[in-house]
């Protein structure tokens, strides 16, 4: 039977060139066409062929034809309909043909010819890590059509891996074969070779730059932090930023190192800088030792420095609210300073300390505010600013709404906002509440995100605090090796737990949360001689009305000798400490609301039985610990896992009543049990955490420590309990005689301390931080750290700055489900056997 192809550029053609009708023969039958008057049929029907794999419903649909619609042909809705089935990639040929027309039907056949699918694809020329690479950045696999599109990303891909490699010459070319070995159903498929030629890797022989003059171009390569020559490192110091940078040449970064260029410019004073042109090529050296023939790369730079321009007179117009001599305070550029536009837009719209004037009036509620600075005058080297000001009216809050919380009840994020319907708007509440949020520790850090919302025409303000659950249960499993020991650690933590929900079966899932308590129960061994068990739990909005919560735990910690199977024998002893305590805490109004005050009531029980403690006659007996604790304290930390500013400080006090100047007792001539029945003793500690964000992610942390125990009878002494051991990883969480542990690298554990304990220590530590890792399954940062500190026994022995000194490397992970662990490295530069090399690994907050 013989069909006519329907293509309608060329009977449009025909129709310029030929009679304006003709006879066309389909099967027996002769059709009259007539191009000038083209006829509407109704489609009669619609075959395939070459369509056996596909849905041909779905071909119909992308062809925009179907049986029943109106067609006018000759038309432009057979060319579409060819065009749309082309686009898809799929076939290598599309036809569409007329098989007959019965009156005003006509009847369509679609022949398609299919793309070959990829078999396989062969990477030749390349190494086993290469190509391991280049498989996972391809990103193609067996049965995928194989394009000219799919042949040319590919080439990219792999152009693009060895650029960055600094392969400048690399070389890819594909080739396609049939696969003869095909199984039945699967025909139609091909193999890809693509054959790549890496080359040799070129390096930058050296980079010139042109027209400048007031910047030198060593400072011009400096500012290139990933772009450098061969000869960098023998320009610079080693500890400059591009230290661990190789002369690779690698185009986005290169473009982003000149982008730097300007800016610096730019900030300086050089508004109109410029790069003039560049260029980067090849040039041949003759074979030596230390390059070997090869070709390197020449990068040339043309600049345009311009004038160096300075502020000279900046006013301001339309403001109401504020005098302009306090808005120029808070500018803080004064006259004849580097014209630097980056720095008055910083200042004037947002500047991270919140110091600017955009966030002056924003957190009086002028939302709406406006600021416009505007060259007036230029005259020589100097600039003159308007700044035009928009004031707006003050905003307040319409509606405040939480998104996402789907297990944390709407009440326990409430309550930790600082912005409140009616209230005017405030910028800095709004960012104070999303530190709050990620304080919680319920939520992603990342994910926590404040949307704000204006309506001008009624001048409110929705906010809107989009959240998203984190995993807010921690499990514990650990070890640890401290004073001849292993110790094993197990450990629960529910950050969000719901005592409300205990009992409602539908709660569990799998455990009752949403109310924001806090349940952690943990228990510790060496699995021979020591066990601990410990629990807590607290409630952080006591009453539900106000920021002040109680903690309640009890603990059990038991300590033997080792003889277990012969307690009869004199070397048997044994310790054990129960105690219990119950907290109160407040977060405060004045100074301002970061601080909080916390009152606590511990009692502790120790039970000794041939028990030594620091070398004492007190090895059989009891003791009671009763004290009342007060702490001060103050955290302004932007973030609980990895923070870039602010800081942590706190004063605590402890305190027991002075048993013997109530007994009248002779404390000189009693004996160990009775001098110890009820311990007398006062503490004071002091800790601080200071966050400062040196450039980029890189966070520096200064800390320090100081503890101080005291006695009221010098008869009694210093308490045979609770003294300090200074040295180690502080994972000494065995703390058999109530001791209280102060980690401090590089050194063995308590090596710093007397035998018997002290009751005074200092402790300073830099850390430098660099994160590695910041996501919501895991963050991980690399520090650097020096630090030193001492013990005494006495405080007349005291001098803070005779210190044993530190100094080493760690790394520390905190996962949503284990919490944060980590491993130092340090080295102790003093005390001889003690110091030297040692590693340390830490399980929470125990090396801080």
């Amino acid at each position: 039977m013989k069909k006519i192809l329907l293509l309608l550029p060329l009977l449009a053609v025909l129709g310029l060139c030929t009679p304006a009708s003709a006879q066309v023969v389909v099967g027996n039958h002769e059709y009259d066409i007539d191009y000038l008057t083209p006829k509407t049929y109704e489609i009669g029907g619609i075959t395939f062929q070459g369509a056996e794999n596909y849905d041909t419903r779905m071909i119909l649909l992308i062809a925009g034809l179907q049986v029943g619609d109106q067609i006018r042909v000759p038309g432009d809705k057979l060319a579409t309909a060819v065009d749309r089935l082309w686009k898809q990639g799929l076939f290598e040929d599309v036809q569409i043909y007329v098989t007959r027309i019965q009156g005003d039907k006509i009847f369509f056949e679609i022949e398609l010819r299919s793309r070959p699918k990829l078999s396989m694809f062969k990477l030749s020329g390349v190494k086993s890590s290469d190509e391991k690479k280049l498989r996972e950045e391809m990103k193609i696999a067996s049965g995928d059509v194989v394009t000219e599109n799919l042949l040319t990303t590919s080439r990219n891909k792999i152009r693009a891996y060895y650029l960055e490699k600094g392969y400048t010459n690399v070389s890819v070319t594909a080739t396609t074969e049939p696969d003869t070995i095909v199984d039945k159903g699967k025909e139609n498929r091909v193999n890809v070779i693509f054959d790549i030629k890496p080359g040799k890797r070129v390096k930058i022989d050296s980079i010139v730059f042109e027209g400048n003059h007031d910047i030198s171009s060593n400072k011009l390569m400096q500012l290139m932090k990933n772009t450098h020559d061969v000869n960098y490192f023998k320009k610079f110091y080693f500890w400059t930023s591009g230290f661990w940078k190789t002369s690779k040449y690698q185009e986005a970064k290169y473009r982003e190192d000149l982008e730097s260029i300007i800016t610096y410019y730019n900030e300086n004073g050089f508004r109109d800088a410029r790069i003039v042109w560049d260029t980067v090529y090849l040039v041949s050296r003759e074979a030596d030792k230390d390059n070997a023939g090869q070709d390197r790369l020449m990068v040339r730079i043309k600049i345009y420095e311009g004038h160096k321009f300075v502020f000279r007179n900046i006013t301001f117009s339309g403001n109401t609210i504020y005098p302009s001599d306090l808005l120029s305070k808070h500018l803080r550029i004064a006259k004849g300073d580097p014209y630097n536009r980056t720095l008055l837009e910083t200042n004037l719209k947002y500047n991270p300390s919140g110091t600017d004037i955009s966030s002056m009036y924003m957190d009086n509620g002028y939302l709406f505010f406006n600021a416009t600075p505007v060259e007036v005058g230029v005259e020589n080297d100097s600039i003159d600013i308007e700044i035009r000001i928009v004031e707006g009216k003050q905003a307040r809050i319409r509606n405040v709404i939480v998104e996402g919380n789907t297990l944390t009840n709407d009440r326990v994020i409430m309550r930790e906002l600082h912005t409140r319907p009616g209230d005017l708007f405030n910028r800095a509440a709004i960012m104070r509440s999303h530190r709050e949020l990620a304080t919680l520790g319920y939520f992603k850090q990342e994910t926590i995100v404040p949307d704000v919302k204006p309506n001008p025409k009624d001048g409110t303000v929705d906010v809107v605090y989009k959240v998203e659950e984190g995993n807010t249960s921690q499990i514990q499993l650990s070890g640890g090796y401290g004073s001849g020991m292993l110790i094993g650690q197990v450990s629960l933590t529910l950050n969000n737990f719901s005592t409300r929900n205990v009992f409602n079966k539908k709660a569990w899932q799998p455990l009752p949360t949403g109310d924001g308590q806090k349940l952690s129960i943990s228990a510790v061994t060496n699995g021979t001689y020591y066990y601990s068990f410990s629990g807590s739990f607290t409630e952080p909005w006591l009453g539900g009305r106000r920021p002040q919560s109680l903690s309640i735990s009890a603990y059990h910690h038991y300590m033997s000798t080792g003889y277990f199977y012969q307690k009869t024998d004199s070397r048997y002893g044994s310790m054990s400490i129960t105690g219990a305590g119950i907290s109160l805490t407040r977060r405060l109004k004045w100074p301002d609301d970061y601080f909080i005050l916390s009152h606590a009531l511990t009692y502790k029980f120790y039970n000794l039985n041939n028990y030594s403690i620091f070398n004492t006659s007190f090895t059989n007996g009891i003791s009671n610990d009763l004290s009342y604790g007060i702490t001060l304290s103050r955290n302004s930390l932007d973030s609980p896992i990895y923070a870039r500013s602010g800081s942590e400080v706190s004063v605590s006090g402890y305190a027991t009543p002075p048993y013997s100047a109530m007994n009248g007792k002779d404390y000189s001539e009693v004996t160990e049990q009775d001098r110890y029945r009820w311990t007398e003793y006062y503490k004071l500690n002091l800790r601080g955490s200071w966050m400062l964000n040196l450039v980029g992610d890189v966070v520096l942390n200064a800390k320090v420590r100081f503890g101080w125990m005291g006695y009221y009878n010098k008869n009694i002494g210093l308490s045979p309990f609770g003294r300090y051991h200074v040295g180690g990883d502080g994972l000494q969480a065995y703390a058999y005689d109530g001791r209280e542990i102060i980690p401090l690298r590089g050194y063995d554990n308590s090596a710093l301390s007397p035998k018997e304990g002290a009751s005074i220590f200092d402790r300073y530590t830099i850390e430098v931080r660099q994160p590695i890792i910041e996501s919501s399954n895991a963050t991980i940062w690399v520090l650097g750290f020096l630090e030193g500190g001492n013990s005494w026994y006495s405080v007349k022995d005291f001098q803070p700055f005779s210190m044993y000194n530190s100094a080493g490397l760690g790394v520390r992970v905190y996962m949503p489900m284990l919490g944060l662990f980590g491993v130092d490295w340090g080295y102790g530069f003093d005390g001889g056997a003690i110091g030297g090399s040692h590693f340390h690994f830490s399980i929470g907050q125990s090396l801080d």
